[in-house]
């Protein structure tokens, strides 16, 4: 009994070991090799995992293909199982290197694209695009040089190539390449340019923010002179100095207005004499003819001109007060002097006409 007992666990023994060993081979086999390139759960547009079961190929495969289901694939370029069996990539992506790539990104070739592209032309997933163009509404602006590579519309206005080069680029202009940073393609007197709004006075810290007559751009804001400083209200930047232009009168109203003799106050940014609008000028006379003599603003008060007061001053020593009325490109003018003065101006031009 014993010698029986002893031959009887034995023979359980085997069938036992042999039962663990089938269950580890099956466990294993159901595992299988799925290249380790599934998708994250609930991802819809990225690759699917499809069960194909056990590989089930007649021949084996070869020239690099993998059996899936009952065909021999390439899992780099198939795009029902890219980089592995199963895994198949949606209708917006191709299998390239194994992975599933936007076709918008990729530069398909004329396998996709039906008819094929012209030679100004790539094939662009299944659409033919411009290797160049003119502006930036161009299919080339959005696959410059490359499927899905864009331009940056603040840098550049169009996909071109530069004279020398076959390659396509982003461009600002017909000569320069894309605007680097802090810089932006704008049009400046009709033509593109890269436009610096750390210190461009038409464009200072954003496109079309112009600075103020006589205004410098430093670090994108506009001031005036070396500091940048901002000018006050009334006032303006006149050769790099805040200027109050409402009483200034070498600036009344703006850099350089400079007031005359007939208004020399500048009031509320306007050349007035004192309190009193600009006096009335002097006009010509016909062919020489006497002219009107006007006004002279003398204390802040108009007063005609006269031999009594001719610019605020008595003629004396016979002379009278004339207009010099420009008839040989002088300026008209009124001055004490004879009746030469309406032919040669107040001067007489350096020489005396005997008149």
């Amino acid at each position: 009994m014993r010698s029986c007992f002893t031959m009887f666990s034995a023979s359980k023994g085997l069938r036992l070991g042999r039962f663990v060993l089938l269950g580890l081979t099956l466990a294993l086999g159901a595992c299988g090799d799925d290249g380790g390139r599934g998708t994250s759960p609930g991802t819809d547009m990225g690759p699917t995992r499809n069960d194909l079961g056990p590989p089930m190929c007649e021949t084996a495969c070869e020239g690099g293909t993998v059996c899936c289901g009952s065909a021999c694939v390439n899992t780099s370029t198939n795009n029902l199982n890219c980089g592995g069996c199963g895994i198949a990539c949606n209708s917006s992506q191709a299998c390239m290197g194994g992975s599933c790539v936007p076709l918008s990104g990729i530069d398909a070739g004329p396998g996709l694209c039906s008819p094929t592209c012209a030679s100004s032309q790539r094939c662009c997933g299944t659409t033919c695009v411009n290797k160049t163009g003119s502006s930036a509404s161009d299919s080339s602006f959005q696959n410059c040089g490359a499927c899905g590579f864009a331009c940056n519309p603040e840098r550049s206005d169009r996909c071109g190539q530069l004279a020398g080069s076959s390659v396509p680029q982003c461009l600002c202009g017909t000569s320069n390449l894309e605007c680097s940073g802090g810089r932006v393609c704008v049009e400046d007197s009709g033509v593109m340019i890269c436009a610096d709004l750390q210190n461009s006075t038409e464009h200072c810290g954003s496109v079309g923010n112009a600075c103020a007559e006589g205004e410098t751009c430093f670090m994108g804001a506009c001031g005036c002179g070396t500091t940048g400083a901002a000018c006050g209200d009334g006032e303006a930047c006149c050769d790099g100095a805040c200027i109050d232009v409402t009483s200034d009168a070498a600036n009344c109203g703006g850099c350089g207005m400079e007031c005359g003799i007939l208004g020399p106050d500048c009031v509320d940014s306007q050349c007035r004499c004192g309190s009193s609008p600009a006096c009335t000028g002097p006009t010509a006379g016909m062919l020489g003819g006497p002219g009107d003599p006007g006004e002279s603003c003398c204390g802040g008060s108009c007063v005609a001109n006269t031999t009594e007061s001719c610019l605020c001053e008595p003629c004396t020593g016979g002379d009278t007060c004339q207009v010099g009325s420009g008839l040989l490109g002088g300026e008209v003018q009124v001055c004490c002097g004879d009746e030469s003065v309406a032919i040669a101006g107040c001067g007489g031009f350096g020489f005396d006409l005997g008149i």
